[in-house]
């Protein structure tokens, strides 16, 4: 009778820990929300009952799922781990967080619709680790002194793409890409980066393609190549920069208007000859005209 009564109470822990672990299972949804006027004791899984932050709706989202924005609103600082979308179309106005941390080894990230201010203070957008990162129509600005508004400091390989954004007004780089090893490749497409102190920087390892931007207004330069760095310049404006273009790394230039800087470029660059230097209070360094292959 006593074995029974032990193998009984055994059947029943389990039969617990079953229920809790598919609870718990059951909590992670496809699709989850926040919103200004929700709470974080909600399932967050349908706009009604959203989620007062991004850090639960996070956690009660599958990988791969997609966090939403019901209306505009600060949704806090987070760290993302998992493949995830985020998705404020809904939450025009204002900003969307302070911090986004992503720290997603082999997941994608797309941030999408969201505007990050980081206050003078803080880091608006660090990526720590991460397959692919897809930004997509984002304003991103209100870095501190020191402070990038976007960082990218993986381990490559990795790719990251920003298309059309707006990272401006940031006390600190615009873009900086500094992989810590191996290569990192970006594409930069429709992407605006002003007044900021570098528009762009490129550490060794980077490999940056930049078609239809604009990099205007930025305190020390533009565009600037570290050595190891690679930089494409493809139908892009370069305008009111203390210097337009600082290359030391490998910098290609086609179809591009480089005018009204202090300095137009500073290093060698290569040039398909079809690009317009003009209006700057000095041009620098002239580029080499290389044929088209």
């Amino acid at each position: 009778m006593k074995r029974y009564l032990t193998l009984i109470a055994v059947l029943l822990t389990a039969a617990a820990l079953t229920v809790q672990w598919t609870s718990e299972a059951r909590a992670q949804f496809a699709n989850t929300y926040v919103s200004s006027s929700g709470s974080d004791a909600n399932p967050c899984d349908t706009p009604a009952a959203a989620c007062r932050l991004f850090p639960m709706a996070l956690s009660k989202t599958v990988d791969g799922g997609v966090v939403r924005c019901v209306d505009a609103g600060n949704f806090g600082l987070t760290n993302i781990t998992i493949s995830v979308t985020i998705d404020c179309l809904a939450g025009g106005g204002g900003f969307n967080s302070q911090e986004l941390t992503i720290l997603a080894p082999g997941k994608t990230v797309i941030l999408r619709n969201i505007a990050v201010n980081g206050f003078h203070i803080s880091f608006p957008i660090d990526i720590l680790a991460a397959a692919s990162v897809y930004i997509e129509n984002a304003l991103v600005g209100g870095s501190g002194t020191g402070t990038p508004a976007i960082r990218d400091r993986r381990a490559g390989p990795g790719m990251l793409v920003i298309h059309n954004s707006s990272i401006a007004r940031n006390l600190g780089i615009g873009i900086l890409v500094a992989p810590s090893s191996g290569v990192i490749g970006v594409e930069l497409d429709h992407v605006r980066s002003a007044y900021n102190t570098y528009g762009l920087a490129v550490g060794s390892g980077g490999r940056v393609m930049i078609k239809n931007s604009v990099f205007t207004g930025n305190g020390t330069a533009g565009i600037e190549a570290d050595a190891g760095a690679t930089v494409g310049v493809s139908s892009t404006q370069i305008s009111f920069n203390s210097t337009g273009i600082v290359a030391s790394g490998t910098v290609s230039l086609q179809s591009s208007s480089i005018d009204s800087n202090s300095v137009a470029i500073s290093g060698p660059t290569q040039s398909l000859g079809n690009n317009r230097i003009f209006a700057n209070s000095i041009d620098g360094t002239t580029p080499t005209i290389v044929s088209p292959r």
